[in-house]
């Protein structure tokens, strides 16, 4: 009979503890032909933020937006359609990478990558011929949004069918959301594990070798 450790049992529920809180979506990506940048491949399960009160704690954010005349890829911008300035505030304890726009049915704009789940997406960075990132304040590494960060973004000629604003990122699930909710878009993105999570499964994967060469 084997005999229960503690400390294995101690991380298992750590782990588990970690995953409670967030909703992963699946996701496929794909390039399309003319697009600014080709859109790079995304794990096919991301995490979504959103602002509405259903998404739990740790992919909460706020939104506002505005128009501007700046342009995110200038080979696909119209100079007669306004553009949209996105701009949103991390509001988790979570830092996250790959963020990616994606556009809910009725909206519609042009510097896009590819397509997540179908519908128009955009990669939000600075690099490359298309680069809607244009501000990152109150966070200290480059491509990451972190804990209170705003990243500021652009996205060009967009316009949605309803009315909404860009700002109406309230949509549970890519990209078809729950009915009812007032959402023009999604933002998935990659969550960084923090570095105490690391030490934990990294003390698991040790004890669970330990312990295979005792039994």
């Amino acid at each position: 009979m084997k005999s229960f450790n503690p400390l294995i049992a101690t991380i298992v529920v750590s782990t588990l503890a970690l995953q409670v809180s967030a909703s992963p979506v699946s996701v496929t990506s794909a390039d399309l032909p003319g697009s600014c940048d080709p859109m790079a491949a995304l794990p096919t399960v991301v995490d979504e933020l959103g602002t509405s009160a259903a998404f739990p704690a740790d992919e909460r954010i706020a939104a506002t937006f505005s128009f501007n005349n700046t342009d995110a890829c200038v080979s696909s911008s119209s100079p007669l359609l306004p553009n949209v300035e996105v701009r949103i505030t991390n509001l988790t304890t979570v830092s996250f990478t790959d963020l990616h726009y994606v556009a809910d049915p009725g909206t519609g704009f042009t510097n896009f990558d590819g397509v997540i789940n179908g519908f128009e997406a955009v990669r939000i960075d600075n690099v490359g011929v298309n680069r809607p990132l244009i501000g990152e304040f109150g966070g200290i590494l480059p491509l990451v949004f972190e804990p209170g960060e705003t990243w500021l973004f652009v996205l060009d000629d967009w316009g949605n069918a309803a009315g909404f604003g860009a700002a109406d990122l309230g949509s549970i699930g890519v990209p078809t959301g729950v009915p009812g909710d007032l959402s023009t878009g999604s933002i998935v993105a990659i969550p960084v594990p923090e570095p105490a999570s690391l030490s934990i499964l990294a003390l698991g994967a040790a004890a669970m070798c330990l312990r295979g060469k005792r039994s």
